[in-house]
């Protein structure tokens, strides 16, 4: 009989001791639920930056592409640096222009070493002569990407920032040649661009080599900006439902 007692005891304490354990994991868990709140709302804020390109030298941003479809219309082939995406737009005219966003910073931000970043905006045609742009209807492309809340807007606008020194833009724009590729670049603080052939044949013992140049590897986005990304989109669905 004391033999039961004693088994019943230790069976209760054993119970006792395993809800006490489960009772110190929950509150362990409910302690650093608010500091998850707290980086969760920091991340929110801080990814639209990182949908931002950097721009610390001269990087490709942008590479253009043209195939005619007509007297002064083109089809304009964009594959965007380090994304490596490519999306097809219809302009007019015979030259294109290209459009970007700059995000610089200073004081305190610059001593911790946030990276200026840099945004395409906008491609357009323009006519090189001013008495056919006067009388085309001009064909505009929005490049800029959705942010679930407009960062460089928010902080700059109506107020001088004690981070951000300046967001302003620059452009750049060359003539149109369907047998030419065309590379963007961004600097320290402005657009630049180069032309190339399309398809580029060498020539070495005899032997002929095409040389078609996409640097899509060369220009990957860290994993830091490929969830930045990842994390804005989560973000404008979940933007919808509301």
């Amino acid at each position: 009989m004391a033999n039961k007692k004693s088994t019943s005891q230790a069976s209760e304490q054993k119970s006792r001791k395993g809800k006490e354990s489960l009772l110190r994991r929950l509150l362990g868990i409910w302690r650093v639920w608010p500091l998850m709140l707290v980086l969760l709302v920091l991340w929110s804020l801080i990814a639209p930056y990182y949908v931002y390109s950097r721009f610390n030298s001269e990087q490709p941003v942008a590479r253009l592409e043209f195939e005619s479809l007509g007297k002064d219309w083109y089809l304009a082939s964009v594959t965007r640096f380090p994304e490596c995406t490519v999306e097809n737009y219809r302009i007019q005219g015979d030259q294109w222009q290209l459009d970007a966003s700059f995000l610089k910073w200073k004081g305190i931000a610059v001593l911790l070493g946030a990276d200026s970043r840099v945004t395409l905006d906008r491609l357009s045609g323009r006519f090189s002569v001013i008495e056919q742009a006067q009388k085309a209807v001009p064909s505009l492309h929005d490049l800029k990407p959705e942010t679930w809340f407009a960062f460089g807007e928010s902080l700059v606008e109506g107020a001088d920032s004690f981070l951000v020194d300046t967001r302003f833009g620059s452009s750049t724009y060359m003539s149109i040649n369907p047998q030419q590729s065309y590379w963007v670049y961004k600097t320290e603080d402005a657009l630049i661009a180069r032309s190339l052939q399309k398809n580029q044949t060498l020539m070495e013992d005899g032997v002929m080599t095409l040389v078609i140049d996409q640097s899509c590897a060369d220009s990957a986005p860290n994993i830091l900006e490929i969830f930045a990304r990842q994390w804005n989109w989560w973000l404008l669905s979940a933007k919808q439902l509301f």
